[in-house]
């Protein structure tokens, strides 16, 4: 029985993105795909412990920090709309997705707090808000360091 409170779950997140747009220092239009899967553990709200999954497809608009690989600024953020598909458990729907994310440095990396909603008009699911709290440190700010171009915006 789901009654019309929050019941929480817990799962993974990555977010490949493509930009399709990004001739300027701070700014891209990307297509992303914020896959997220988890668990959600059974509680009083949704009485049952299942496994669940997201895949929606995004196109998003970014600004500033991490928007490019020649980004400029110390903070950014991105917004994006898509359509996406949920599995929870074994009940499947689709439905639009818009999503908002905040990036900053976080020492020699990159961190983006995302906020995801996702409207389900088909199917069986539930309408669902994610949080998600993502580190960016991969490779290619090792890259900006040894060129030398992150001197310009972080002091080490």
């Amino acid at each position: 029985m789901v009654r019309k409170n929050v019941s929480p779950a817990f799962g993974v997140f990555y977010n490949p993105q493509i930009n399709i747009i990004n001739r300027y220092a701070d700014f891209s239009l990307a297509a992303t795909m914020p896959l997220t899967l988890g668990v959600h553990i059974k509680d009083s709200w949704i009485e049952r412990t299942y496994f669940y999954g997201h895949v929606p497809a995004v196109l998003e608009a970014n600004i500033g920090h991490y928007s490019t690989r020649d980004f400029r600024s110390d903070i950014g953020m991105g917004l994006g709309a898509g359509y996406g598909l949920q599995i929870n458990g074994l009940d499947i729907s689709s439905g639009f997705v818009a999503t908002l994310a905040a990036r900053t440095w976080f020492f020699k990396g990159s961190l983006t707090f995302r906020y995801l909603f996702h409207l389900n008009v088909q199917g069986t699911g539930y309408h669902s808000h994610a949080l998600s709290l993502s580190v960016n440190m991969g490779n290619y700010f090792n890259k900006l360091t040894n060129m030398n171009k992150m001197s310009k915006f972080q002091k080490f």
